[in-house]
């Protein structure tokens, strides 16, 4: 609660900090609209707040390896847009960052989008024992620990937003609703292999855990209308709102239990209307 608080804060203090200014300031392009309006060849860069836009969740889940298990299977859960769920949406979250490019004063092309990335290594695992020959075990005994497999266990979600806008003009000098569309790419992958090698008391091999490593890869793409407004609060600095009117993406997985195994594909539809809202704060250079 106290981070909302906080946010809160912060924007009535910009927001009071740019009344405060005279908004009859002229610059070269004259008074006005024209004090903050885009013009053709500028650039603006922005974060954005909201809900995450990275397709993952419990569906990334990457097949068990064989081991000893007699009812192996490769799970069913099928991907979904989670970036568009009802719930959980928070004006705190950083989400990622965009770049606009005007072509025009009143068109702009968008590229946005983030990548997170994770790899730990795995590392077989080390028999232990104990020399019990000089008095017994818990007596005069060396022991020697087992040291457990690490699992290795790689990830990648990625996503990225190219679109096109049009900004309209308003009757407020600081004010620029804007509308476009957005074509989102989404990629995911989790990737696992345990290296546990299990032996008999002879060191005689009885079972090798994962013969290779398994994954699930994860692809989602679409296209969405968007609606936004962007109101500056000065020269060159502004905070805006955006929503995505209507939406669809298409999702699908695949899911493979190990080298030269048969890949199982899952797929879903997504359609939304007016969700996955954004706050934005930037600067147009």
């Amino acid at each position: 609660m106290k981070k909302y608080k906080v946010l809160v804060i912060m924007l009535f203090g910009i927001l009071g900090c740019a009344y405060a200014q005279d908004d009859s300031v002229q610059s070269n392009k004259g008074g006005g609209a024209e004090q903050y309006a885009p013009a053709a060849g500028d650039i603006s860069g922005a974060i954005l707040f909201g809900r995450g836009n990275f397709l993952n969740l419990s569906y990334l889940d990457v097949p068990e390896a064989a081991g000893t298990y007699p009812g192996w299977s490769i799970p069913g859960t099928a991907p979904y847009a989670n970036v568009v769920s009802a719930n959980s949406n928070t004006i705190s979250n950083i989400v990622g960052a965009e770049v606009r490019y005007f072509l025009k004063d009143n068109i702009a092309l968008k590229l946005s989008g983030g990548a997170i990335m994770r790899k730990t290594p795995e590392r077989i695992n080390i028999q232990g024992g104990v020399n019990t020959t000089s008095g017994g075990a818990g007596s005069n005994a060396t022991w020697i620990p087992s040291q457990e497999a690490v699992e290795g266990d790689r990830s990648l979600d990625s996503n990225i937003n190219l679109g096109a806008e049009y900004h309209f003009s308003s009757k407020y000098s600081r004010l620029f609703p804007y509308a476009g569309v957005t074509l989102p790419y989404y990629y995911a992958r989790r990737s696992l292999f345990d290296p546990t090698v299990i032996t008999d008391a002879n060191g005689v091999v009885q079972t090798i855990v994962d013969v290779g490593r398994r994954h699930t890869e994860l692809y989602g793409f679409g296209g969405q209308l968007v609606a936004g407004v962007d109101y500056y609060l000065m020269e060159g600095f502004y905070f805006g709102f955006e929503i995505k009117p209507a939406s669809y993406i298409y999702a699908y997985s695949n899911k493979m239990p190990g080298p030269g195994l048969e890949t199982r594909v899952i797929d879903s539809h997504t359609f939304s209307f007016f969700s996955q809202t954004f706050m934005k704060i930037g600067f147009r250079f």
